[in-house]
């Protein structure tokens, strides 16, 4: 591997584009380079000479890769970040108010709070990674939403005006999670190739089917509050949470779906969430 080939692979790191958008960057971004080698080279330069010159003359590798990721998917990865710092901030706060105010320690949600906020910080960093699967980054960020909606419950343990500071930081988290699944999950419908009729059938499509996921989400998140709090925690706790991961799992196949059949998927998705809603009742009368 040349220098310029390295060159294009540290702008490429910046960057989460899937593998055919990336490899189309790649070829554009190492024409260029290529150009400018013969440029220098016409000049009497050495080959080694002109790639040294034609990589100075394009620009740091970091810089440019960060102005593409902006250009092309603008504020996604910012977004990780704040989700994530966010997550991870509360982390220090809210056990901190519990510890010292409350005085309840809870070591074991600590630590889940930390998890769920160092992933999605470590999905920021690994963007060029992470970004090639757009599913795994949606469920990422979409646990971190149900994780941080069930906080808000929690939050409650605390006095008045702490509880309520909670509550809002907690919505705009959670508010920030689902715009970047939607964001997420249209840039990965390959918009810049689709006619603009077709881009908002395809935006109305994801929306829907993601506030139905919410929707799942949330009903399934109260139930499995209210057999934690009735019941402790036992076998029927994973009754509710099977709808949730049904429809992360079902999410998959659904963002499919919808780049080839929008509207189609929105009745389908409605189905899913109709069947996965009375599923969790059905499942626990016969038991």
């Amino acid at each position: 591997m040349n220098r310029m080939e390295k060159h294009v692979n540290r702008i490429l790191e910046q960057m989460q584009s899937p593998p055919d958008e990336r490899e189309d960057i790649r070829e554009e971004l190492m024409s260029h380079m290529e150009s400018a080698k013969h440029h220098y080279m016409n000049q009497g330069n050495s080959e080694k000479k002109a790639e040294k010159l034609a990589v100075e003359d394009f620009g740091d590798s970091d810089f440019i890769g960060h102005g593409l990721q902006e250009t092309m998917y603008p504020y996604q990865r910012s977004l990780l970040y704040v989700i994530g710092i966010a997550s991870l901030l509360f982390a220090a706060l809210f056990y901190i108010d519990m510890t010292f105010v409350v005085g309840e320690v809870e070591p074991v949600w600590l630590l889940l709070q930390i998890l769920v906020g160092t992933a999605v910080t470590m999905s920021a960093i690994n963007i060029s990674f992470m970004g090639r699967h757009y599913w795994s980054l949606n469920v990422i960020v979409l646990i971190a939403a149900m994780w941080n909606g069930f906080n808000s419950i929690i939050v409650e343990q605390t006095p008045g005006n702490q509880a309520i500071f909670f509550w809002f930081y907690l919505l705009i988290v959670v508010l920030l999670c689902i715009a970047f699944v939607m964001r997420n999950s249209y840039y990965s419908s390959h918009q810049t190739t689709t006619p603009k009729k077709t881009r908002t059938i395809l935006k109305i499509s994801y929306i829907v089917n993601i506030l139905f996921g919410i929707m799942l989400c949330a009903a399934a998140l109260f139930l499995a509050y209210g057999f934690l709090i009735f019941g402790g925690f036992s076998w029927m706790l994973a009754v509710p949470l099977s709808s949730i991961i049904a429809w992360l799992i079902f999410f998959k196949f659904q963002m499919k779906l919808i780049r080839s059949r929008p509207v189609a998927a929105i009745g389908i998705g409605f189905l899913f969430l109709i069947v996965a809603s009375v599923s969790p009742f059905a499942i626990l009368s016969i038991i």
